[in-house]
C-alpha cells in the first residue's frame, strides 16, 4: 500500500510537531509527502499532473494545524485549485478517479485533545469541525479513515513522543481494521528496521515475535480441540 501525505502549513519550516512527523514518515519506504504549501498556485498542466500522481497512491492523508476550527487556509485554496469537480466526482458515465482509495485527516493543535468534546471547552468535537472534509472525501467515493489527533506536541514527553512516532507511522502504513495480529507483526518488523537506534529494539523485536508465534500455536491448537469435540457430538 502507497500512501500520500498532503501536507499543508502557513509556516512548515518553523513547526516542531511538523518535522517530527515528517521525520516519522521519511523513515517509511511505503509514504511519500507533499509540501503543499510550497507549490504555489498551479496552472492547468500542473494540475493535471498532480491529479494524475495522486491518483498512483492507495490512501491519501491530509496533514495540517487547526486554525480556528478548519484547515489553514492555504490547504483550502490548493483543494479548491487541484481537487476539480471531474478529479472529485468524475466525469459522466465514469468513476469518480480517487473512488475506493483512502482518505485519513492528521490535525495537530496546542489545546488538550479532551477540550473538542460536548462539554468541553470547544463544545465540538473534531469529527464535527472537519465534516465538510469528510463530505469531500464522501463524494470522492473514498473510503474514511478515523481522524488522527496531535494535541499539545510541545508538552508531551520523551515516552509519549516515541509513543506518537509508533501510532502515526502506523496510520500511514497498516491497513485499515488491522486486528492485534497485525499490529503486533508491523511493531516487530518496526523495531528490527530501528535496531540501531536503540540497543534493546532487537530484543524486543525478537520477543514479540516469540509470543505471536506462540499465540498462533494456542489458537491452532484451540482450534483442533473444537473440531475434536464437534465430532465427537
Amino acid at each position: 500500500m502507497r500512501t500520500l501525505v498532503l501536507i499543508g502549513h502557513p509556516d512548515l519550516a518553523h513547526s516542531g510537531t511538523q518535522a517530527f512527523l515528517q521525520a516519522a514518515a521519511g523513515a517509511l519506504t511505503d509514504a511519500d509527502e507533499w509540501d503543499i504549501s510550497a507549490q504555489g498556485v498551479p496552472d492547468s498542466a500542473e494540475i493535471l499532473r498532480l491529479q494524475g500522481e495522486m491518483r498512483r497512491y492507495d490512501r491519501l492523508i491530509f496533514q495540517f494545524p487547526l486554525y480556528w476550527y478548519s484547515m489553514p487556509g492555504v490547504f483550502k485554496q490548493w483543494l479548491d485549485t487541484v481537487w476539480t469537480t471531474p478529479f472529485v466526482s468524475g466525469r459522466p458515465g465514469e468513476a469518480p478517479p480517487l473512488a475506493g482509495k483512502e482518505l485519513g485527516i492528521v490535525v495537530t493543535f496546542s489545546q488538550a485533545q479532551q477540550d473538542y468534546r460536548l462539554g468541553g471547552r470547544e463544545h465540538f468535537s473534531l469529527s464535527e469541525l472537519l465534516r465538510p472534509i469528510a463530505a469531500l472525501g464522501l463524494a470522492a467515493q473514498m473510503q474514511l479513515l478515523p481522524i488522527f489527533p496531535v494535541a499539545q506536541f510541545g508538552y508531551m514527553t520523551e515516552r509519549e513522543r516515541q509513543h506518537l512516532l509508533v501510532t502515526y507511522a502506523q496510520y500511514l502504513s497498516l491497513p485499515a481494521g488491522a486486528h492485534f495480529a497485525d499490529q503486533a507483526q508491523w511493531f516487530a518488523a518496526w523495531l528490527t528496521q530501528h535496531a540501531s537506534a536503540h540497543s534493546d529494539y532487537a530484543a524486543w523485536a525478537a520477543a514479540l515475535t516469540a509470543q505471536q508465534e506462540q499465540l498462533a500455536d494456542l489458537h491452532d491448537t484451540l482450534a483442533e480441540m473444537r473440531r475434536e469435540e464437534d465430532d465427537a457430538l
